[in-house]
């Protein structure tokens, strides 16, 4: 038996038959050492031959919309124009064929778990009386023999209490709200699974949600098991974009990260599965960042437990239908990140989590926020250029063109996961065309949350 601190709450556990002593070698290592550098040589290989291409379709691209010849563009409008698309080269196109050469790599067959223990769903909600009927049902729906669920009501100032309590479900009423960090913690506190699955007021669930999870704790260095988030619809632009967004970040960088190093560095609210013993040796969820779960995943994962992906394991989520709604989302989330890294900095760049720690913690932070602010300077240098150039009408055009082909290969990066996902319909496709603009709103939002971070401006969930 050992005490445990939870939340300010100390509980008395006892080890269970999922959890043991971890193997003395460390679980986080690279996978298939040869196939990462070839498959990382034949992308630099076909970036390389794209950027020394490009010129020529720019200038055929030209002639076949503007009817003028190519010696009508100055040389310095090409010198300018290449310097934008070899940046964007090496901070998007070479990571993308990078990691699908990753998500090639061959799969390590690990027998699953084939016991079936006693689960706990822990749902956390606050004013969701819109949603949370959904949830509860689809929760009650799932395909599995033996689970309990707990609603932890944090505060709702709305129906949403009322609507639980239709339901043969527990319920944890917080009279004040708290925030979700305390929300979580108060459901593992009253959980009595082996396996603790989170998932949000506002997502449903695939009935075979759990059978998959539950499978994935294959060996005692499997501490979690991120199942597959997705919007619940795509009627619209902006839900189209973040399904393509979802889709992307899981079955291309998850996928790599899996294959690559053997464990993923997010589990995601929506739908994942912990071991109790690990959740309650992390301590539980810390509020400490606005990304508990990235937070507890990295935490976790410096204990020497892995995080493993399961796509099959599907949370259908309520994504942002508002652009308002997603400005708000996106900052959280970004100083989330931010807050992250620097609550762990000490395993940046170290063999504390591998491939996790020496490369995908690093490309996250300095690429994702780096390009960012090279965008918004991009958007910001061209027009001005545009002006001070004496030719402003035949460098728009040029622009243009260097825009079509920036779209169609953005294009690309989003119909190959959504094939990948079996996920592509036509309007997700037509959509992949139209990308751009919401990729530079997300640039802009990142430095938004850099700045506020900077700030430190208050935020809540």
């Amino acid at each position: 038996m050992n005490n445990l601190l939870l939340g300010g709450t100390m509980i008395e556990t006892a080890s269970i038959h999922l959890s043991g002593p971890l193997s003395e070698a460390s679980p986080f290592r690279l996978r298939h050492p040869g196939a990462v550098i070839l498959s990382a040589i034949i992308s630099l290989l076909v970036s390389m031959g794209i950027w020394s291409f490009m010129p020529g379709w720019v200038d055929s691209l030209n002639v076949l919309i503007w009817g003028n010849p190519t010696r009508s563009f100055p040389v310095w409008m090409h010198q300018v124009l290449d310097m934008f698309f070899l940046i964007y080269l090496a901070g998007s196109l070479f990571p993308f064929l990078f990691f699908i050469g990753l998500t090639m790599l061959p799969e390590r067959r690990i027998a699953g778990n084939t016991s079936l223990p006693f689960v706990s769903v822990i749902i956390p909600s606050f004013n969701e009386e819109d949603s949370i009927a959904q949830c509860i049902e689809s929760a009650l729906a799932l395909d599995y023999p033996a689970y309990e669920i707990i609603i932890v009501d944090d505060g709702s100032r709305d129906l949403t209490l009322p609507i639980i309590e239709r339901y043969d479900v527990s319920v944890i009423r917080l009279r004040t709200n708290r925030g979700k960090v305390e929300a979580l913690n108060r459901g593992i506190e009253k959980a009595k699974g082996e396996i603790i699955f989170f998932t949000d007021s506002d997502s449903s669930l695939d009935p075979k949600v759990l059978r998959y999870l539950v499978a994935g704790f294959s060996d005692d260095t499997v501490g979690a098991v991120a199942g597959m988030v997705l919007p619940k619809r795509h009627n619209s632009y902006l839900l189209r974009m973040q399904t393509i967004e979802y889709i992307y970040g899981q079955s291309i960088i998850k996928k790599a990260q899996l294959k690559s190093g053997g464990a993923v560095s997010i589990c995601p609210g929506p739908a994942t599965a912990f071991r109790r013993s690990v959740l309650l040796e992390t301590g539980g969820y810390r509020n400490r960042t606005l990304a508990e779960d990235f937070d507890i995943t990295l935490e976790m994962m410096e204990l020497g437990y892995r995080a493993v992906y399961e796509p099959r394991a599907v949370s259908y989520t309520s994504a942002m239908t508002g652009w308002k709604g997603l400005r708000k989302q996106r900052i959280r989330w970004s100083r989330g990140h931010l807050q992250v890294y620097r609550e762990h900095r000490g395993m940046m760049f170290s063999d504390i989590g591998g491939p996790i720690s020496l490369f995908w913690m690093p490309w996250s932070l300095f690429i994702g926020y780096g390009s960012a602010f090279l965008e918004m300077a991009f958007l910001g240098v061209y027009p001005l250029l545009v002006i001070i150039s004496s030719m402003p009408l035949l460098f728009l055009k040029l622009g243009l063109s260097y825009m079509v082909i920036l779209e169609c290969i953005s294009a690309m990066q989003g119909i190959i996961p959504l094939m990948q996902a079996r996920r592509l319909t036509p309007s997700l496709a037509l959509a992949s065309f139209t990308t751009q603009p919401y990729r530079i709103v997300l640039s802009y939002m990142r430095i938004v949350a850099y700045t506020h971070e900077m700030q430190e401006r208050s935020n809540t969930w």
